[in-house]
């Protein structure tokens, strides 16, 4: 079995794990976020903190070729909207025998054409593009600098659409790093077409709107009533727990739905034990609507 068999193999393993059986009971989940989890936050943070760029526009960065294969690709890749599609401008591949990477980079293009001569050089497509660039470089220059220490690592970075509607637009970047054990990862990327505009989760809101305690309230309730039921164990009420959950960040992971419901993603190891994991929390209208900008509805 070679190296890129073994790293496909490790993959499905890792995203064939599921929910332990009913009747575990509580105090082993709490052993193992006691013992394991904690300790692997503390690892993953740093790739959880990459930062996300807001510049405009960019030319494309190209990394140094050094034992890697890096191959271009562009794409006839399914259409994704009426106004643009997204493409695979560059793979980054790297196999040293100890080491392996797989980095699909995308870009969002004029539908129309679908190259990268006439993606736009302004707006939020452009910022968009520029964010995902110096985010996956980041990305790759952290396992460049990991995979010079002992022991196997391996990276996987994706892309899908989320929600492609003629007013709104996301694209999750997904990342999958492998280091003795798997931590998985997301960045949401939202544009507003009728605006024309890269949106954060606090720009769904007025300006000086309290949208985290009311979200925050709603999802430490969809937590107590999963833990309640057996469903899934969350960093949750544990005073002795530096990273028990209380808020949502400013600018959390979310996405809009087709319908334009919210909903609030978290990263694995984020707010709960491994096993869970990437929780996802859909908020009921109620809960915002109040506060919610009309045209972000």
């Amino acid at each position: 079995m070679n190296r890129n068999e073994e790293w496909e193999q490790l993959k499905t393993e890792y995203h064939a794990v599921r929910i332990p059986e009913e009747g575990i009971e509580r105090i082993q989940n709490a052993v193992r976020r006691a013992e394991m989890d904690k300790k692997r936050i503390q690892r993953t943070k740093r790739i959880r903190n990459f930062g996300i760029g807001a510049a405009a526009a960019a030319a494309l960065v190209i990394l140094p070729n050094t034992n890697q294969d890096i191959a271009y690709a562009m794409g006839s890749l399914p259409v994704i909207g009426g106004l643009f599609r997204v493409v695979t401008v560059r793979e980054y591949t790297h196999d040293d025998g100890h080491n392996t990477a797989n980095v699909d980079i995308p870009m969002i293009v004029p539908e129309d054409t679908g190259t990268t001569e006439s993606a736009p050089e302004s707006g939020a497509v452009a910022q968009v593009n520029k964010s995902v660039e110096e985010y996956t470089e980041e990305l790759i220059t952290q396992f460049e600098r990991d995979m010079q220490n002992e022991g196997y690592l391996g990276l996987d970075v994706s892309y899908e659409t989320i929600t492609d509607t003629p007013d709104w637009f996301t694209l999750k970047i997904t990342g999958l790093m492998v280091q003795a054990s798997g931590y998985e990862f997301h960045r949401y990327y939202n544009i507003d077409r009728r605006a024309d505009s890269v949106m954060q989760l606090k720009d769904l809101f007025p300006e000086g709107a309290d949208y985290i305690t009311p979200i925050s309230a709603e999802i430490r309730k969809q937590m107590r009533e999963q833990m309640k039921a057996d469903t899934a164990m969350y960093f949750l009420d544990d005073p002795d727990m530096e990273d028990s959950f209380e808020t949502i960040k400013e600018n959390q992971n979310y996405y809009l739905d087709a319908d334009g419901n919210l909903f609030i993603a978290f990263d694995e190891y984020e707010v709960g034990p491994g096993y869970i994991g990437s929780p996802v929390f859909a908020i009921p209208s109620e809960v915002t609507e109040t506060i919610r900008k009309g045209g972000a509805q």
